[in-house]
């Protein structure tokens, strides 16, 4: 097995695909800090939610990577590599996992490039406030690892699955937008008051007509089952901890990572099972 991973290690250094992964998250931290560099300089206002900073990187890479494991797997069975591997004698289960371990080592780079850009622009722009001002790094680093971990899990998963690299492109792509979209959904509707401010017009004793605010009830706030099961989907959907993980105010659980990996070795244990079932033409 260590000489596969060192084969797809080798590959990946020469994978164009990979550096314009690592182009984008780099690129992407420069325009996110471009629109932090006019807030404070030029608007004058203040910039407080530096977990968005740091790990804002996170937002797109669901998509991003993506993109990049539909092609570096699928350039293996467009090759015939993965067919040579099997005529040679490795075992299924390593070839399997031989990918997982380099597309989550791309993720994870991608990931730093985007946290090192950030840290190397914040620390240009504003100084130690950039830094000092992220709300609990250390979790936030572990989340983002366990996030990266299932997106990893479900592209290869995929990609492992189908020899057709467009269909997987497609997929995968289509996938991880609906991901995004579904984490943030989930999320919005969590967040929602149980009461909110209505503003009604009505008219006094003397018939003269103004504006008053009123509390009502929200009959979109969710309770009971269907609370919890939003905050089970919450807690499966890696969109949705990315969210948490961008808020300055979050308050982490350890149910949160302990999901993320469990969801993880579940996905990859039945890609598995899949993939050493698989006839490879």
């Amino acid at each position: 097995m260590n000489r596969l991973i060192s084969a797809n290690f080798a590959r990946l250094w020469r994978s164009r695909v990979f550096y314009l992964m690592e182009s984008f998250m780099a690129g992407y931290c420069a325009l996110f800090y471009r629109d932090v560099y006019l807030t404070i300089y030029v608007n004058h206002k203040a910039y407080r939610n530096w977990n968005l900073g740091f790990f804002g990187g996170l937002l797109p890479i669901g998509i991003v990577l993506a993109f990049f494991v539909s092609f570096y797997i699928g350039a293996e069975y467009g090759s015939g590599a993965i067919r040579n591997k099997i005529a040679t004698g490795h075992l299924r289960l390593h070839i399997y996992l031989a990918n997982l371990i380099v597309c989550y080592a791309a993720a994870v780079i991608a990931f730093v490039t985007y946290f090192a850009t950030a840290f190397i622009l914040g620390s240009l722009f504003v100084g130690k406030e950039a830094v000092n001002g992220i709300h609990n790094p250390g979790w936030g680093i572990v989340m983002a690892f366990c996030i990266l971990m299932v997106y990893t899990a479900v592209w290869v998963f995929v990609a492992m699955s189908d020899m057709n690299v467009a269909r997987v492109g497609a997929v995968t792509l289509l996938c991880s937008m609906l991901l995004l979209a579904a984490g943030i959904a989930v999320v919005q509707f969590l967040e929602m008051p149980e009461y909110t401010v209505r503003l009604e017009k009505v008219e006094d004793v003397s018939g003269e007509e103004k504006t008053v605010e009123r509390t009502v009830y929200n009959s979109r706030y969710l309770t009971g089952a269907k609370r919890n099961a939003y905050e089970v989907a919450k807690l499966l959907l890696p969109s949705a901890q990315i969210i948490d993980v961008m808020n300055i105010e979050t308050e982490y659980d350890a149910k949160q990572p302990l999901c993320l990996l469990g969801e993880t070795f579940v996905i990859t244990g039945v890609g598995i099972w899949i993939f050493r079932r698989k006839d490879i033409k």
